[in-house]
């Protein structure tokens, strides 16, 4: 009786409309199981993944564990407009990730390392015609995160960590210019493709304290900003000549140079709270504010500075954001547990759209499975992100021009657990 009342609790929770998961601008929800939650795991983090989710929670990891997954996102996103309707090439990304905790039974230190992505992005507008190409034609971000944690048990539920993170990866942006070229007397208007990319890095850090109860508990993570900065090169393409003869002369000029670029992935504070009405049923409430505020700006320096435009400074001034999740969890049997989550998750972009950032609030539907067996776990996790509509103007050469900006994303995760 007890099994079919967590059951109908579950499906209540699936299907409840009014709130959203973890999306879009938040950490990417690594692993099967909190990906189930939409991310309302900070409280809990029972496995692994709570080297990202809450450090602290690692102490109640008895023994070495392992978890290993792959994360799996599809989006989808257009442009519609008096112009026309445009969408932004359809990307799949496989994003790995990788944890391990050790702890020895008796011993009230744990350590734990993990290899995971927090923030894993590209927008890459394709159409020859897109009419905000010349804002952003591409902006791509995928950096993995290598995560050393070591925690400590104070004991009577309570434990705190701290750790150090190396953030890695690659950041590209492309637009679209136009310049002007004069050949025998002739003044000819000519669009160049532009793209930098760069090889970026930064160190940050994170602190957590975790309390668990037999039928509740909460937690609480601090994670600093990573101000990611590297150097790279950049390179342009012809397009659309109106006069062949002008190619070499073009291309002698446009030499591919070097390009210096920054971004910056704000500071987040976490918290939430589980609590067990039933031993089987257990339900979690996530908050989670980011300080999007602190990014006031992006640029880009060139060298050379073939088109005068070095630096080329993007304001963003971004607004913070509150995120809202709710997760629930309840064994259907000893071995099989279903479960599912919702949420809210603010843009933090507000009318700064453009095109490398173009989606609006999200909600997210979670759903997903364990089975465990008794040294091995699977674990399979999908949400829904769905994006509200976002006005934009300012977006085309024409100012009096306004469009829309409308996007989906679906993710599922996979991920293996093992204990010894």
């Amino acid at each position: 009786m007890r099994q079919r009342f967590v059951l109908l609790c579950l499906l209540a929770g699936l299907l409840r409309t009014d709130l959203a998961a973890a999306s879009g601008y938040g950490l990417f929800q690594h692993g099967g199981r909190a990906m189930g939650q939409a991310g309302a795991f900070t409280a809990r983090a029972s496995e692994p993944s709570a080297v990202t989710y809450n450090p602290a929670a690692i102490t109640q990891l008895s023994g070495l564990q392992v978890q290993a997954g792959l994360d799996l996102s599809n989006s989808e996103t257009k442009y519609i407009s008096s112009t026309g309707s445009f969408s932004a090439k359809h990307i799949i990304d496989f994003p790995p990730t990788l944890y391990l905790t050790w702890k020895a039974r008796e011993a009230p230190i744990a350590l734990g390392i993990g290899l995971d992505s927090p923030f894993w992005s590209r927008m890459d507008w394709e159409p020859a015609l897109f009419p905000g190409r010349f804002l952003t034609r591409a902006f791509e971000l995928r950096v993995a995160e290598l995560h050393s944690v070591l925690a400590y048990d104070l004991g009577e539920g309570w434990s705190v960590a701290g750790g150090l993170r190396y953030v890695y990866g690659s950041l590209e942006q492309g637009d679209n210019e136009l310049f002007q070229v004069t050949s025998q007397g002739q003044i000819f208007d000519v669009e160049v493709e532009r793209t930098s990319d760069a090889d970026v890095d930064a160190f940050a850090w994170d602190l957590a304290v975790h309390y668990a109860a037999p039928s509740w508990g909460w937690g609480g993570v601090f994670r600093s900003p990573a101000r990611l900065k590297g150097n790279g090169d950049v390179s342009y393409d012809v397009r659309d000549l109106p006069n062949p003869a002008l190619e070499t002369q073009i291309r002698n000029f446009l030499q591919s140079g070097s390009a210096r670029q920054a971004f910056e992935i704000p500071r987040e504070i976490r918290a939430g709270t589980w609590f067990a009405p039933y031993p089987e049923l257990r339900i979690e409430l996530d908050l989670a504010y980011q300080s999007w505020s602190s990014l006031d700006e992006t640029s880009i320096t060139f060298s050379p500075d073939l088109l005068r435009q070095s630096p080329l400074v993007t304001p963003r001034d971004w607004e913070d954001t509150l995120a809202i999740r709710l997760g629930l969890e309840g064994n259907i049997t000893d071995n099989f547990l279903l479960f599912g989550g919702v949420g809210y998750e603010p843009s933090p972009v507000g009318d700064r759209v453009e095109p490398g950032f173009p989606r609006g609030d999200a909600t997210i539907y979670a759903a997903g499975f364990s089975y465990n067996f008794p040294q091995v776990s699977f674990d399979v996790g999908y949400s829904f992100h769905d994006h509200d509509p976002q006005g934009a103007s300012r977006q085309e050469p024409s100012p009096l021009v306004s469009g829309t900006y409308s996007g989906t994303a679906q993710v599922w995760g996979f991920s293996v657990r093992r204990r010894w």
